[in-house]
Parts: C-alpha cells; sequence; structure tokens
C-alpha cells in the first residue's frame, strides 16, 4: 500500500512539474536563437545526425555505457550521487566544453567553433535519448511512474546545469536571460493552467 501510494505521489509530482519542462526547453531554444544562424544550423545538424545514426547505423549504446561507467567510477566513494550521477551528468557533453574553453584560452579556436557546436549537439542528444531509453527499461510498472518522474528529473537538472556551464564557455549564451525565460514561462504556464482550473 505504502509503494503504491509512493508511486502515485511520484506520478502527479512529475505532472505538476511538467511545465517546468515546457518552460526550461523555450528558455534554453531562446538562447540558442541569439546565436549566428551558422552555428544554429550546426546545432541542428548535430542533433539530426545522432538520431538518423542511431536509427539506422548505430545506436550509440555500447559509447554511452562507457561514459557511464567513468561517471560511476568518480563518484563511487560518494553512494548516494553514484546511482544518479551517471544519469544527470552528461559526461561526453561536459569533455567537449571543457575543451572548447581550453582551446577557446588558448587562442586557437579559430575554425574549430563549428565542430564543438555539432560535437556539443550530438553528445547531449545522445544523453537525453539514451537515458531516457535506460531508465524506460528499468521502470517495468504499469504506467511508468519511476520513468516519467526520473527523466523530467534527469531533463531538467541536464539542460539547466548546461545552461550554466555554456553561459560560462560560451560568447553570446546568458544564464541570466535564460533563467529569467525559465521562470518567467514557468509562471505564465501556471497560471493559465490555475485559471483553467478554478
Amino acid at each position: 500500500m505504502k509503494d503504491t501510494l509512493f508511486l502515485i505521489l511520484k506520478f502527479v509530482f512529475a505532472l505538476i512539474i511538467l511545465p517546468v519542462v515546457v518552460a526550461l526547453t523555450f528558455a534554453f531554444q531562446n538562447e540558442l536563437a541569439t546565436f549566428e544562424p551558422a552555428l544554429r544550423h550546426t546545432l541542428w545538424q548535430g542533433m539530426v545526425t545522432y538520431v538518423l545514426l542511431r536509427f539506422f547505423v548505430y545506436d550509440f549504446s555500447a559509447v554511452y555505457a562507457f561514459g557511464q561507467g567513468i561517471v560511476t567510477s568518480v563518484f563511487q566513494f560518494l553512494k548516494p550521487l553514484v546511482n544518479a550521477a551517471p544519469y544527470v551528468l552528461p559526461i561526453y557533453t561536459i569533455l567537449v566544453l571543457l575543451v572548447y574553453a581550453v582551446i577557446s584560452v588558448m587562442g586557437k579556436l579559430s575554425g574549430y567553433e563549428s565542430v564543438f557546436i555539432f560535437l556539443f549537439a550530438f553528445t547531449f542528444t545522445m544523453h537525453i535519448v539514451l537515458t531516457a531509453q535506460d531508465l524506460y527499461k528499468k521502470d517495468s510498472i504499469a504506467g511508468k511512474p519511476n520513468y516519467f518522474f526520473s527523466m523530467i528529473l534527469v531533463y531538467i537538472f541536464d539542460v539547466f546545469f548546461m545552461a550554466l556551464l555554456m553561459s560560462l564557455i560560451l560568447k553570446g549564451f546568458s544564464f541570466t536571460h535564460f533563467f529569467q525565460g525559465l521562470t518567467g514561462t514557468s509562471a505564465d504556464i501556471y497560471r493559465m493552467i490555475f485559471k483553467q482550473l478554478f
């Protein structure tokens, strides 16, 4: 009985925070829209390339599992985090952004920026898709309440963390504008829902 109640609460909580997911996505997209058209095109290419390769060539699950293993090894001494870290930390995307930052500081980025933007989009899409796939498979309960709850939290953390990291590394990405967009859109959605219900 207690387990059933807990699962229902998870599902309800996932529904309650769903507007945050929508607002987060819009805020992230709006900030990416400030990039030059060529870089925006490269972002889309990275995402679409991963999706096409996954469905028609190779799904990269072994690459993803290897990355998860690295994160697990790093966090093995922090027991509460060791289970969640591989899902919430897109290790390949983080590495791409760190290498980008180092090369940028060295002043040798010229001509390679689009490559890093492509790899960023590719690896982040891979992380989100394969994390969703992994969490979905692990939830055998009807209605997938654990999956929905976990995936929403992972998505929120990942996009928020990427926005913070990108604001520190990429020119033109403002975390302040992103956060303002997130909170403003979230408030608008909740107000609209409240008016519809009451």
